[in-house]
């Protein structure tokens, strides 16, 4: 056992002696490149004012990003539907009150669908006091229009080309009337919207919050738009789960309609048969203003349940139809990733200071090695 136990302390010691080593060895490589470093301090300066132009350049350049941001929450339309409503139902072949289409992580895809985005951009809005679509006001913002107007059109007529400078996006258009260039960047500019511009996220998965963010260079197109769009994927989303029941209450409409027509004919012809026999006596004349009546009567009690049943299917289209409810929306200063001149300074100075510390170690480690390489073939 003492044996043992003199192995294990000649052991220790032995890793005691290594971890010196080892510990001298790097506090002497560390004061080594130290050292070189500050042997190159001129050279490490130098990069790091190099650093600061060229960040202080990138600064002064730089497009500022406005964020409009909105965290909603989807309102869940009640399931459940008035039994009352069940034998009229059936017996005029209505079905249920509610499609449900979209849920949940869905609407996330639905905000990033290229046709709501299309029709954002083919929506008015205001810009200047002149009413243009969203699409004109995004070309105006990337400085598309003041290109054209400073280009001219003469080359592109010349040469045959159809360029985006005479491709216009009318107010009122009709989509179906639009040419292969107008669907061109139409097309081109909404995709680049939903790969660069849009994010919708859901905050946490055990919460009904979601996040919906639209970032672009100019802060009143941001906002603008954002609101424009959310609008319309709201307004989407309820029209496509209410729109079973709304046909259902067409059709109610449409059968109350054509029994209160009806019943007019009969009203019509009570007043029609008295008028063609006001001093006409016998049962004949006594049955048929009895079917009259009865007819009116029926007609009359079928009626006035189904408008009792056609305001129920109302209330219960009121009560289902669902709601994006929005929590927090964006105001005037938009958020924004403007970069300020100092800290690019100090941002492009302190990397190209670091780069620059990264090539001199480098440098100095392949020129050891090399040595190292020399002495062995000696």
């Amino acid at each position: 056992m003492s044996e043992i136990n003199d192995i294990m302390k000649i052991l220790n010691e032995g890793e005691e002696k290594e971890s010196k080593i080892s510990v001298k060895e790097i506090v002497a490589l560390v004061k080594e490149y130290f050292w070189k470093l500050w042997d190159k301090k001129w050279i490490i300066i130098v990069a790091g004012l190099i650093g600061g132009i060229i960040g202080f350049i990138y600064a002064y350049n730089r497009k500022t990003t406005y964020k409009a941001q909105y965290s909603f929450t989807l309102g869940s339309p009640s399931t459940g539907s008035s039994g009352s409503l069940g034998s009229l139902s059936s017996l005029l072949n209505i079905g249920g009150n509610s499609m449900d289409a979209f849920s949940g992580d869905n609407v996330l895809e639905l905000i990033k669908s290229r046709t709501l985005v299309e029709k954002t951009l083919l929506s008015p809005t205001v810009y200047k006091g002149d009413s243009i679509t969203f699409i004109e006001y995004a070309l105006i913002c990337d400085s598309t229009r003041a290109k054209c107007e400073k280009k001219g059109k003469e080359e592109n007529a010349s040469s045959g080309i159809v360029s985006i400078c005479d491709v216009s996006f009318p107010l009122g258009q009709e989509r179906e009337t639009f040419t292969r260039a107008q669907d061109s960047i139409l097309g081109k500019i909404a995709s680049g919207f939903i790969s660069g511009n849009i994010g919708a996220i859901r905050k946490d998965k055990k919460l009904s919050f979601m996040v919906y963010a639209f970032s672009h260079t100019d802060e009143t197109f941001a906002k603008e738009f954002s609101s424009a769009h959310l609008k319309e994927v709201s307004q989407f989303y309820i029209d496509t789960k209410t729109s079973l029941a709304r046909k259902n209450i067409e059709t109610f409409q449409e059968k109350a309609d054509s029994v209160r027509r009806k019943m007019d004919q009969c009203f019509a012809r009570r007043a029609s048969f008295a008028d063609a026999n006001r001093n006409a006596n016998g049962q004949m004349m006594s049955v048929t203003q009895w079917k009259i009546d009865t007819d009116i009567q029926i007609l009359s009690a079928t009626y006035t349940e189904m408008l009792k049943n056609l305001e129920m299917l109302k209330l219960n289209l009121a009560k289902e139809t669902p709601f994006i409810q929005i929590i927090d929306e964006p105001r005037y200063p938009l958020a924004n990733d403007k970069m300020r001149k100092l800290k690019g300074i100090i941002t492009g100075g302190f990397l190209c200071g670091f780069l620059a510390c990264l090539a001199i170690i480098g440098l100095s480690l392949f020129n050891k090695f090399k040595e190292d390489l020399e002495k062995e073939e000696l």
